[in-house]
């Protein structure tokens, strides 16, 4: 093993300044005291004494582990330290593709900022500690909670980089599932659980999902969605824009259903139906009543689907000429769509979280999938048809979602992964509160709706546990905060998304770089924890690094992979393009083995939409709608501390308004501008955007103050999710998906006052 030895910085005082939450200031020594502590960062640097094998340059293809597509890319590793990334023009699927965000990786991995070693909180300060100090500490704690109010006390909250580390779902059960934790939360409920609800009430699974054939279509719906700068969800297609802009170049008619003209719609794909936010549930019902109404479902339909008539009954109540005032769109180009979508040879659809988000995702996503359907579409050529699975048991897995919607503490919701936007409601609770919450690759101070409550939530959890790359907002008030291993610094193999792609490839990567300092992987972090607990653990198997291998191992085995043939293709190797002919005759896991195309498990979402239907049709004429929006350069709130994503006009979150909008408010471009809804105020900079439909104002999410991070500190931006509803109420019940789009707001310049209500 090599000698390592510390290097000090001449400030040396190992101090994190701005730690906030809980009053917490980090404080090991300080041998400079006449310095002020709010200056002195903490500075570790570690340096390999023997330079084995860490000298000269190296190239390693690697893939990304931002967003589904997991492009493949080169990492350049000089003298032992990973200093560039590229995209892979060898790989056999991304070919040379991948986005800013990914080649972004090595700015993270190198960040001053990351935490290097554990960080224990006590009266205020933050001590390094060593790794057997932390799991014991931590281990202590929590079997003291277990033994003295159970498993309801302990909560667990996984965010979105979690799904794309193939090693998580080995610590995560060793521990928490031993324990009997079931209140677990994770960012899933802020972005797409509406999708896996609606599958299951339509397909008897919850990972069966079917994406548009982009490369034979000749009619594309694209709902929600902003691919050139997003890459699509539940989709993975490396270069999704060029696909799209190849489809348009062969003829293929795209419309983009967004209240904004995306960076995505134009020219070179297609056109943009102007939507108001949040109604796209009732354009759906639309399009497919006037189906129904001129030309007629296709048998195919008949065939494959069960609970057509009642349907039909659903949509009959939403007629174009009904819907269009509330939708914002015309009746005759509702029309004139459905009548191009249903002649189209072959249509596809697809949406995402502009729509995921909204209040009625899984009624919308629902609705798209009849489209495809009653037009013939589904699981046809140029249509919508299932990748290549390489886990055949995953859509075996049956489901039913009217068994799965119970009353919960807070009201009804499905069992699962409860709902995000409940967490502070869950600690928060008189009766039997969360009061240890274990955070792994997430910063749902930040990213769940309601920052102020969540504040309130953390200051009364007796312990916390902060897993992250970095010290993240979330991280102000942890007891532990624990350094986990980057992307690049562990092996993997991209099991995530497998089945969601239009070419399916397996890749392993070993680990580009070894964990600087004393970073640790979460699965070992974990079952370091249930060692010292007394669990069973995976670091007590005879050969540890095979053992933590073997949910991968069987995974592949399934597909008739082994981990010894993806190890040795480097670039990834290919399994498969998806094609059609295997949805209706293998997938559905439903009773009767037909898509339920009216599940009985919708009756309340139905009437829900009914009513909100009847609310949306007396809203005031001139109330804003707030709506999300992304930047290709920021991925959600962890890439906070990137230099690159920050620069320029990008320092900062601004509210951006239609012209017209803007005016009528008498807002110009660089006034600060008040914003409040029923939940909670914000201040922001004004934009103008005049792609944004009349009416709608749009913000990015992921920002927000993150003391720990420099850049965060002076370029803080605004966190958008203190404005969205929570608590009791406040989500879909049947997917537990939080509402974050279509918000009612109120604008004013800063310096006029508010009206007393929001509608």
């Amino acid at each position: 093993m090599s000698m390592i030895r510390r290097e000090i910085s001449i400030t040396e005082s190992y101090l994190i300044s701005g730690f906030a939450g809980r009053g917490m200031r980090t404080i090991i020594r300080d041998p400079a005291p006449h310095l002020s502590r709010a200056t002195l960062p903490i500075t570790f640097r570690f340096l390999d004494a023997e330079g084995a094998g860490m000298s000269g340059e190296r190239r390693t293809a690697t893939y990304c582990r931002v967003c589904e597509p997991a492009c493949g890319l080169v990492a350049t590793v000089r003298d032992g330290e990973l200093v560039a990334l590229e995209p892979d023009r060898d790989h056999p699927v991304s070919r040379g593709f991948a986005c800013r965000k990914g080649m972004a990786g090595a700015a993270i991995h190198a960040d001053p900022d990351r935490l290097d070693h554990p960080l224990h909180r006590f009266d205020g300060e933050a001590e390094v500690r060593s790794w057997d100090d932390a799991v014991g500490g931590i281990a202590a704690t929590l079997t003291s909670l277990l033994d003295e109010y159970g498993p309801e006390s302990i909560g667990l909250y996984m965010g979105n980089p979690a799904s794309f580390n193939s090693q998580i779902g080995i610590g995560t059960p060793e521990l928490f599932a031993r324990l009997g934790v079931t209140r677990v939360f994770n960012s899933a409920t802020q972005d797409c659980s509406n999708k896996f609800a609606a599958a299951t009430a339509m397909f008897g699974t919850s990972a069966l999902h079917a994406l548009p054939d982009l490369r034979r279509t000749e009619a594309l719906l694209l709902l929600g969605s902003n691919w050139r700068v997003s890459k699509g969800s539940f989709l993975v297609v490396p270069n999704a824009y060029r696909e799209l802009a190849d489809a348009a170049a062969r003829g293929a008619r795209i419309w983009f259903v967004n209240p904004r003209d995306t960076e995505t719609a134009g020219p070179r794909t297609g056109e943009t139906v102007p939507i108001k936010p949040d109604t796209d549930v009732y354009l759906l019902a639309a399009l497919i009543h006037e189906i129904d109404r001129t030309c007629g479902f296709d048998p195919v339909a008949d065939e494959q689907g069960a609970h057509l008539d009642e349907l039909r009954a659903f949509v009959a109540d939403y007629p174009p000429e009904r819907v269009a005032e509330v939708c914002g769109v015309p009746a005759d180009r509702i029309r004139g769509i459905a009548r191009d979508f249903a002649a189209a040879p072959r249509a596809a659809a697809h949406m995402s979280t502009g729509v995921n988000m909204g209040r009625q995702g899984m009624l919308a996503y629902w609705l798209m999938t009849m489209l495809v359907l009653v037009t013939g579409n589904l699981d046809r050529e140029g249509g919508n048809i299932p990748g290549r699975e390489v886990y055949p048991a995953a859509r075996k897995a049956r489901g039913d979602l009217a068994r799965d919607v119970v009353d919960g503490e807070f009201g009804p919701m499905r069992r699962g992964h409860l709902p995000g936007a409940l967490l502070a409601d869950y600690v928060l609770d008189a009766e039997q509160p969360i009061r240890a919450l274990v955070v792994i690759a997430g910063n749902p101070l930040l990213t769940i709706p309601g920052e102020e409550r969540l504040r309130k939530a953390f200051e009364a959890l007796e312990l916390l546990v902060v897993i992250d790359l970095y010290p993240n907002a979330t991280g102000e008030y942890a007891d532990w905060l624990l350094p986990a291993a980057d992307m690049y610094e562990r092996a993997d193999v991209n099991v995530a998304t497998l089945g969601m792609a239009a070419s399916t490839f397996v890749q392993w990567t070993p680990a580009v770089v070894p964990p600087r300092h004393e970073r640790r992987e979460e699965w070992w972090i974990l079952a370091r924890i249930a060692q010292e607990m007394g669990l069973p653990s995976v670091l007590d198997a005879e050969d540890p690094e095979t053992a933590r291998w073997s949910r991968v191992d069987h995974m592949l085995a399934a597909g008739g992979l082994t981990r010894e043939q993806v190890t040795s293709r480097s670039h990834g190797l290919p399994v498969g393009d998806a094609e059609p002919g295997s949805l209706f005759a293998r997938h559905i896991q439903t009773t009767d083995g037909r898509v339920d195309c009216r599940p009985a498990a919708f009756d309340a979402a139905i009437a829900r939409c009914a009513r909100i239907f009847a609310e949306l049709a007396t809203e005031k004429p001139d109330q804003l709608k707030l709506i999300s929006r992304r930047d290709a350069k920021a991925q959600n709130s962890w890439y906070a501390n990137v230099p690159e994503m920050k620069r320029g006009p990008r320092d900062r979150n601004p509210l951006t308004l239609n012209p017209d909008d803007a005016t009528r408010l008498g807002l110009s471009p660089g006034d600060e501008a008040v914003v409040r809804s029923a939940w909670g105020e914000v201040r922001a900079t004004v934009a103008l955007d005049p792609g944004l439909r009349e009416g709608v104002v749009a913000m990015e999410h992921g920002w927000g103050l993150q003391p720990g991070l420099r850049l965060s500190r002076e370029r803080p931006g605004v966190n958008v999710n203190r404005l969205m509803p929570h608590g009791p109420g406040s989500y879909e019940p049947e997917s537990n998906m939080a509402r974050l789009t279509g918000i009612p707001v109120e604008v004013r310049p800063l310096r006029l006052p508010l009206e007393p209500s929001v509608v």
